[in-house]
């Protein structure tokens, strides 16, 4: 019985490290066009809204089909879904390397883009409605850090490939489509090949199975148990305007660091690695925050918080001008936190909240819902952010995002407020959200 007990523990751990590597090799396969923006815009001859646009068209299909996947992931083959996904995705970037840089070619690409958006939608729901019907209790935290981390591995690995691609003495970032289709077409043989083992004896899932059926009954149309529908509608807002102000400075960074700092393309990448080095400490952080600070709304709440102060730091920067070394690195510091600290949200609300009510709901249909939420803040960020900053200028972008975050930690105080107070002669109800 031990021996099978440690077999199974094995199979699960190694299951959890592919669900972590398939997230993260696909994110290299989406960000292989955001992390090249500023070539992207001297080899096309084009405007940073141009170039924004098409991130939009990715995260536009992303997000819904993340909400269509939220509802079919459960019936889908899992083995052939995700390795199929991984293997059109990097199709998609073989035909970005080959594309030639003409105006024609240009407007291709944000339909090569939307393509992609849509094939690599089924993963995130999928990846975690396998963990959650796989992995036992005691590896739960990992399984949960692991998905976490994967985000911030694939966006160090795109935007790291990138910086090494775009030095003056290579000088060919479309290197980094190659690096995305090596690592997805690795992965997805090594998901297809070994799925079938690492699930093929499924331990018991303590309060999973049967407590989901008998919710059904309570969960309308959606899926969604109604002790969770307030709940999920806040949160909805939370992942918009996480995704909004994450992707907004992991996209535009480079582009900002270059323009107001007066750096080369290939230092100003270089120096955005900071931003997804810092995300795996927020990732981690969240869920040891997650021990101190009991509910999903005001946890989430500190850390907005503390991006909005963040946030501020670099809007006193911009707006009195301080363009040095010294204030180089103040900026890179604070945007790193709002890295680290839009992380972790994310993690709360895509990876803790999912697998913790698992035995309420099912956890890729939350999980998908929320995602999709936080993909249209994505679509909102790419072309927004690259219209304001074409229009005005960068101190007016930080700016617009500085509103965002501080709006949305007011939400989340009222809420919270409302919430303890609807709850008081109940406080078990505290516990479920």
């Amino acid at each position: 019985m031990e021996e099978i007990r440690r077999s199974n523990t094995k199979k699960q751990i190694i299951l959890i490290i592919l669900c972590c590597l398939a997230y993260g090799f696909a994110y290299v396969g989406r960000y292989s066009y955001n992390s090249n923006i500023s070539n992207i815009i001297n080899d096309f001859g084009v405007s940073q809204a141009s170039t924004g646009l098409i991130g939009t068209f990715f995260f536009f299909s992303y997000g819904v089909g993340q909400i269509l996947n939220a509802f079919f992931c459960k019936y889908y083959p899992k083995r052939f879904v995700i390795a199929g996904a991984l293997l059109i995705s990097s199709i998609i970037n073989c035909i970005m390397f080959f594309l030639p840089a003409t105006p024609e070619a240009f407007e291709a690409i944000k339909f090569l883009w939307l393509c992609n958006g849509i094939c690599q939608s089924v993963l995130w729901p999928t990846l975690i409605l396998t963990l959650s019907e796989t992995i036992e209790k005691r590896l739960l935290k990992y399984g949960i850090l692991a998905m976490s981390v994967s985000v911030a591995i694939g966006t160090f690995l795109a935007y790291g490939g990138s910086a090494i691609f775009s030095l003056p003495s290579i000088h060919f970032y479309r290197g980094t489509y190659l690096l995305a289709i090596c690592l997805m077409m690795t992965l997805g043989v090594i998901w297809f090949c070994s799925y079938n083992t690492l699930t093929a004896q499924k331990p018991m899932i303590d309060e999973v199975q049967v407590p989901v059926k008998e919710e059904k009954k309570k969960s309308g149309v959606s899926g969604i148990p109604a002790v969770l529908a307030g709940l999920v509608a806040v949160c909805a807002v939370f992942a918009v305007a996480d995704n909004l102000i994450k992707d907004g400075f992991q996209t535009w960074a480079p582009r900002i660091l270059e323009k107001t700092f007066d750096l080369n393309i290939s230092k100003s990448l270089a120096f955005t690695l900071v931003l997804p080095v810092f995300g795996f400490f927020g990732s981690a952080c969240a869920l040891w925050a997650n021990k101190l600070i009991k509910g999903f709304r005001p946890l989430t709440g500190v850390f907005y918080l503390l991006t909005s102060l963040c946030i501020g730091g670099i809007a006193l920067i911009f707006h009195y001008g301080g363009t040095g070394t010294f204030m180089l690195i103040i900026s890179l510091v604070l945007m790193g936190l709002i890295a680290s600290l839009t992380h972790g949200i994310n993690n709360i609300l895509l990876s803790i909240m999912p697998l913790t009510l698992r035995s309420k709901v099912n956890a890729g249909l939350l999980t998908g819902i929320l995602n999709g939420f936080c993909y249209l803040g994505s679509t909102i960020s790419t072309y927004g952010i690259g219209k304001i900053a074409d229009h005005y200028d960068w101190n007016t972008v930080i700016v617009v995002l500085l509103w965002v975050s501080v709006g949305v930690t007011v939400l989340a105080g009222i809420t919270t407020l409302i919430h303890a107070f609807k709850n008081k002669k109940n406080p078990q109800t505290e516990s479920v959200e």
